[in-house]
């Protein structure tokens, strides 16, 4: 009898001339092939929400760019020195020299414009991205705990959405007075119980899911659980409201430092341009037209982008 007519050896093993079986090494996935496989799947998905929702690609283009300004329009030489005053410039219209007019000090709207877009981008993603991490801690622990420490989670929550935002920046700068801590400690504490509540709805009913029941059959620690099969599952309502956060952060700083208790003079944000521009709105409407449109783009895009990204990632909202 033939080794080949009763041995069928798998994994690429053949019986040679001889009779003799010859093993083949096993082809494995090596961690870059999973990595390989992973980058195509992302892509695979990026490229199918570019199909399915143009909407959010033309708001991913629009705010791409203000980025691409903010991050490297400070570098760019052609911008120029948001802080030189030109008296010749004074209240000047949209030229080649000065593309977005000159304001009441001579100047340059679009250098301070650049550099606006950087400051308000930053505070507004600084705010949102520590009251992600704050508030989704909190909506997790609570969620996966339940019992006592949940009621005093969610108590707290209730009693800082009591507080209105505005009163909140005045008492915060009353405190610590008018400035950058005070924009994001507001934000801050004005979004924290958003992130709880939205973190700790899904967390209630991942804790009983199989996966997450049997991960602490095996032993593994609640943090563990917690961070490595809880917040995986609950994570896709978390960065919609992410997106939604960093726009209401935007429109937060920009009211402050409008009313005089965020970013101070004469360092530029977008709030700050549309407070300088309002008293000259009537001679010199570019202080506060360019402002307004750059700061109302940058919020639309952020809040289209939210929208078309929960639809896609919302089964019972597709086709809609």
């Amino acid at each position: 009898m033939a080794v080949s007519d009763e041995i069928r050896p798998v994994g690429g093993s053949a019986p040679g001339p001889d009779g003799a079986v010859r093993i083949s090494p096993r082809v494995d996935l090596t961690n870059r092939d999973r990595t390989l496989s992973s980058s195509r799947g992302r892509w695979t998905t990026l490229r199918r929400f570019a199909r399915q929702s143009p909407i959010g690609v033309f708001a991913a283009v629009i705010l791409i760019s203000a980025l691409a300004v903010a991050l490297f329009g400070p570098f760019i030489a052609r911008v120029g020195d948001p802080q030189a005053i030109n008296p010749l410039a004074m209240f000047a219209p949209p030229s080649a020299d000065y593309p977005m007019g000159g304001d009441d000090l001579g100047r340059s709207v679009f250098a301070r414009l650049v550099f606006a877009l950087r400051i308000s981008f930053a505070l507004a993603t600084i705010s949102a991205l520590l009251a992600a991490a704050l508030g989704t801690l909190l909506g997790l622990v609570a969620g996966y705990t339940g019992g006592l420490l949940d009621e005093i989670f969610m108590r707290i929550t209730d009693m800082l959405f009591a507080f209105p935002t505005l009163l909140l920046a005045i008492l915060v700068a009353t405190v610590l007075g008018p400035g950058i801590s005070g924009v994001v400690i507001t934000i801050v504490v004005a979004t924290v119980p958003v992130f709880s509540r939205v973190a700790r709805g899904p967390t209630l009913s991942v804790r009983a899911s199989e996966y997450a029941v049997a991960s602490r059959v095996i032993g593994a620690s609640p943090a563990r659980t917690l961070f490595r099969h809880v917040l995986p599952n609950v994570a896709t309502p978390l960065l919609v409201q992410l997106a939604f956060t960093l726009s209401g952060a935007l429109v937060a700083e920009g009211a402050l430092s409008f009313l005089g208790l965020g970013v101070q003079p004469p360092t530029p944000s977008l709030g700050s341009l549309l407070s300088n521009g309002k008293t000259y709105m009537e001679i010199a409407p570019w202080t506060m037209l360019f402002p307004g449109l750059t700061l109302a783009a940058a919020i639309l895009a952020i809040n289209l982008l939210g929208d078309e990204f929960q639809r896609f990632t919302d089964p019972r909202q597709r086709g809609r």
